[in-house]
């Protein structure tokens, strides 16, 4: 009898144990799920960077729907404020889109192919200017707080692409062969800092042979975009009713 229910009970435990088996399995879909530490540490990262966006639109908005009551009040006058408030805004969309001259503190960087003798199998790539070395420098500025960007007089936007063309540089549609010269309008300690510091990549440029030279400037000018630019296929957007 003891023996018969000791067995009962094994089989009851098993029973169990398969049932969990098989709920756990369905939950799954089968497979075992498994979330590092790094990953969810970048999942908040991501969402925390999206609130952050949903945030400054949102403000945004509210700015421009402000901006608008603004204008609508002024339409309203006699005056000629609706006219200077417009002409103080086009002033200020010229500045920020590229398409006036600006002035302000910032640094200038000189990079050249390094002169230095090759060490013995040494490839000759690692002393010459690359169109990654450009890309890389202007993405370390932008980082630090760069408010305007030129590379060889050219105006540096959004739209902006650079690549590399034989012993030339592709900027803007134009072709610039070395040296380059990099202006950089913004907080030029901070923007220095981040170029010539321990682990800066003009530290490491230098550590290669290649030549770097940044010097700061109080009264920097930056010209404006000089390219066409031109929009085939975007239009405004209709507004939901």
């Amino acid at each position: 009898m003891n023996m018969r229910l000791s067995t009962l009970g094994l089989f009851a435990f098993c029973l169990i144990i398969g049932f969990s088996i098989v709920i756990q399995a369905k939950v799954t879909n089968g497979q075992q799920l498994y979330v590092s530490a790094k990953t969810i540490t970048d999942y908040e990262t991501a969402i925390k960077t999206e609130t952050e966006d949903m945030d400054r639109i949102g403000r945004l908005i509210a700015e421009t729907g402000e901006k608008l009551q603004e204008y609508e009040v002024l339409a309203d006058r006699d005056d000629d404020e609706l006219k200077d408030k417009l002409l103080e805004d086009l002033n200020y969309y010229k500045l920020i889109s590229g398409n006036t001259a600006v002035q302000g503190e910032g640094i200038v960087v000189f990079i050249d192919d390094g002169t230095r003798e090759l060490y013995e199998g040494e490839d000759r790539n690692s002393v010459l200017v690359h169109d990654m070395d450009i890309l890389t420098v202007i993405n370390e500025l932008n980082r630090s707080g760069a408010e305007v960007l030129s590379v060889n007089g050219q105006r540096i936007d959004n739209s902006t692409s650079i690549s590399c063309s034989g012993y030339t540089i592709r900027i803007n549609e134009q072709f610039f062969a070395r040296p380059f010269e990099i202006r950089a309008i913004g907080d030029s300690k901070r923007m220095a800092a981040s170029l010539i510091g321990p682990e800066g990549y003009g530290t490491l440029l230098q550590y290669y042979g290649v030549i770097f030279r940044l010097t700061m400037r109080d009264d920097l000018v930056i010209p404006k975009y000089g390219e066409k630019q031109s929009y085939q296929y975007m239009t405004k957007a209709k507004e939901e009713e």
